[in-house]
C-alpha cells in the first residue's frame, strides 16, 4: 500500500538539495511553495523574475530538487534568492 509524503526544503538558486523521506518513493513531484529575492533598501524597477522548483532525480528514499530565483531591472541590475520547494511523494509503505 502507497503513502502519500510531504517535505519542504529551502533551496538557493541555482542549487540543488537532496531530500530523504525514509521509505522507497515510487513517484514525486515538486511545487514552489514560497521565494524571496531583494535588492535590499536600493530602489529599483523590476524588469523580470523567474521562480522556478524542479525534480532533478529520484534514487530510493531521495528526491534531489533544483531552484532558480533570479530578479532583474533596467540597468541589468541582477539579484539572486531562495525557492521554499514543497515535494510531495508516493511512498512504498
Amino acid at each position: 500500500m502507497a503513502i502519500t509524503k510531504f517535505s519542504v526544503a529551502s533551496v538557493n538558486s541555482g542549487d540543488t538539495q537532496v531530500i530523504d523521506l525514509g521509505s522507497t518513493i515510487l513517484n514525486a513531484s515538486v511545487a514552489v511553495q514560497g521565494y524571496s529575492v531583494s535588492y535590499g533598501g536600493d530602489d529599483h524597477h523590476v524588469k523580470a523574475l523567474n521562480v522556478k522548483a524542479s525534480l532533478a532525480g529520484l534514487s530510493g528514499s531521495q528526491v534531489t530538487v533544483s531552484a532558480t530565483c533570479t530578479m532583474e531591472d533596467d540597468s541589468n541590475h541582477k539579484a539572486n534568492g531562495k525557492v521554499d520547494v514543497l515535494v510531495i511523494a508516493e511512498c512504498d509503505s
